[in-house]
C-alpha cells in the first residue's frame, strides 16, 4: 500500500514536471512561437487595411468613367448643336439675302426695261447709280450705241415684271430671273404692244447694298 502510493505519488509528479499545462491541467501547446504569431497578425492587418490612391480604389474608378463619359456625351452633344445651329443660321442668312435680292431684281428689270427716247441719259443713269461699276460703264457704251436709233423711232417703253425667281443666291451674290412685259410703241407700231421677256440678272452685295452687275435676255 505504501509503495504504490509512492508510485502513483511519482507518476503524478512525472506528469506535471514533464507537461505544459496549466495548474489547473488544462492543456497548453508548447509549439507556439508567440513571436511569429504576432507577425502574422501584423501582416494580416497591414495587408487588409493598407492605403491605396483614390484611383486604385473600383468604385472611384467607375464613378470617374461615368463622369468621362458623361462629361465626353455633354461636348460633343453642345458642338454638334453648334454646327447645327450655325448652319441654321447660314440658311435663313441666305434665304433673306435672296429674297433682297429678288425684290431689288424686279425693280431694276423694270428700270432696265423702261425708257423714253425724250431722256434716254436720265433714265439710264437712274439706273447706272444702281450699278456696279463694270456695268455701269457698259450701259453707257450701250446708250451711246443704241440712243440715235431710239430717238429716231420715237422709242417709248415700259416694262412691268410679272414674276421672279432666285436662282442662286448667299449673303454676297444672287442671279434673279425676272419675267417682264414690256409695253412699246415707236413710229414702226404707234399702238402699242405688249412684249414679254425673260431677263436674267447677276447682282452683287456692295456696302450693304445689291448692285446690278450683268444682265441678259434668256
Amino acid at each position: 500500500m505504501t509503495s504504490g502510493e509512492g508510485s502513483t505519488a511519482t507518476g503524478g509528479v512525472g506528469v506535471r514536471g514533464g507537461g505544459s499545462g496549466d495548474r489547473d491541467g488544462s492543456a497548453r501547446p508548447s509549439s507556439v512561437d508567440e513571436g511569429s504569431a504576432d507577425w502574422d497578425l501584423e501582416e494580416e492587418y497591414d495587408d487588409e487595411y493598407v492605403v491605396r490612391p483614390w484611383w486604385g480604389r473600383t468604385s472611384t474608378l467607375v464613378v470617374a468613367v461615368v463622369v468621362l463619359f458623361v462629361v465626353s456625351g455633354a461636348v460633343t452633344a453642345w458642338l454638334r448643336i453648334s454646327d447645327l445651329q450655325e448652319r441654321v443660321d447660314t440658311l435663313e442668312a441666305q434665304t433673306l439675302a435672296g429674297e433682297t435680292a429678288r425684290q431689288d431684281a424686279i425693280l431694276l428689270a423694270e428700270d432696265l426695261a423702261t425708257y423714253d427716247y425724250r431722256d434716254l441719259g436720265g433714265n439710264f443713269r437712274h439706273v447706272a447709280s444702281r450699278a456696279t461699276d463694270r456695268f455701269a460703264g457698259q450701259l453707257r457704251a450701250l446708250t451711246e450705241e443704241l440712243g440715235p436709233e431710239l430717238q429716231q423711232t420715237r422709242a417709248v417703253a415700259t416694262a412691268t415684271a410679272r414674276s421672279a425667281g432666285v436662282v442662286r443666291a448667299d449673303t454676297g451674290n444672287a442671279v434673279v430671273i425676272v419675267f417682264v412685259d414690256q409695253t412699246v410703241t415707236n413710229t414702226s407700231t404707234p399702238r402699242p404692244r405688249v412684249e414679254r421677256s425673260r431677263m436674267e440678272l447677276t447682282l452683287v452685295r456692295e456696302g450693304g447694298v445689291w448692285r446690278l452687275d450683268q444682265a441678259g435676255e434668256l
